[in-house]
């Protein structure tokens, strides 16, 4: 059961960017090692983080972006929605953007101490897609400086491994 009472929306508005349009370029998952007593389980999405969004010359923007990673803890229920079409093979997939990042409290969440959420990331890029969990919180680490960009995206170069 959901409690739609109180959802909580991550969002874009100038000087408080949130997530949208930050660009998804590696999501992997860490489940650790129930041999070794290891008991968890994180979905790790790497992303260009648009720190902030600076108003230029007209109607554009500039923006400062620094490479991040976040960290989703606790995870359940992964669903991935995510549909890039059929090119018949001729196109190669790029990087999903995010749009918004919405949670919402369970009600019931199973026997477990520690607040619990149902997370979705709607993406901006592909079209309707979407990715949805369970997670108990989140963390989100910046791996360089923010760079300031006519563009949304750091180059490659711009990225630490």
């Amino acid at each position: 059961q959901l409690n739609i009472r109180s959802p909580t929306i991550f969002y874009r508005a100038v000087n408080n960017p949130g997530w949208h349009d930050n660009i998804i370029y590696g999501l992997s998952l860490d489940v650790g090692d129930p041999e070794r007593e290891q008991w968890h389980c994180r979905l790790v999405l790497d992303i260009d983080h648009i720190v902030e969004w600076l108003r230029s010359e007209g109607d554009g923007f500039r923006f400062r972006v620094a490479p991040a990673t976040l960290v989703f803890e606790d995870v359940s229920d992964l669903r991935l929605a995510v549909d890039y079409g059929d090119s018949g093979g001729s196109e190669m997939i790029g990087e999903m953007s995010i749009g918004e990042i919405v949670r919402i409290p369970l009600a019931h969440h199973s026997g477990r101490d520690i607040p619990y959420w149902r997370w979705r990331i709607a993406l901006n890029w592909p079209s309707g897609g979407e990715i949805f969990f369970a997670a108990s919180g989140f963390r989100q680490t910046m791996r360089a400086d923010p760079v300031l960009l006519d563009q949304q995206r750091l180059s490659s170069a711009d990225r630490p491994g």
